[in-house]
């Protein structure tokens, strides 16, 4: 009766060690598994932030669009335009 016991012991033990491994792998897998989402979820909150600011700044400049200061800022910069008055200088490059 006592070897039946303590073989009845032995697999128990066995059985509750091969448990333990299981989920103890499976604790650390749900672990790693939730920094990674974590991370992910961070990094994806910052790319939003980026992307708020720049519909922001989107906005403010479509509100400029309109004004004959933006308009003359695009005409100068964009077409290479000038006012009446004005004199082009250009040098040339020895390169």
């Amino acid at each position: 009766m006592k070897k039946k016991n303590k073989s009845r012991i032995r697999v128990y033990s066995l059985i509750f060690f091969a448990l333990c491994i299981v989920f103890g792998k499976t604790f650390i897998y749900q672990v790693k598994e939730k920094n990674r989402l974590n991370n992910k979820i961070q990094t994806l909150k910052d790319r939003k932030d980026k992307l708020d600011s720049e519909i922001t700044e989107a906005k403010d400049n479509l509100q400029k669009v309109d004004t004959e200061e933006f308009i003359k800022k695009v005409a100068r910069e964009k077409l290479k335009m000038v006012e009446k008055d004005e004199i082009v200088v250009k040098y040339k490059d020895n390169d």
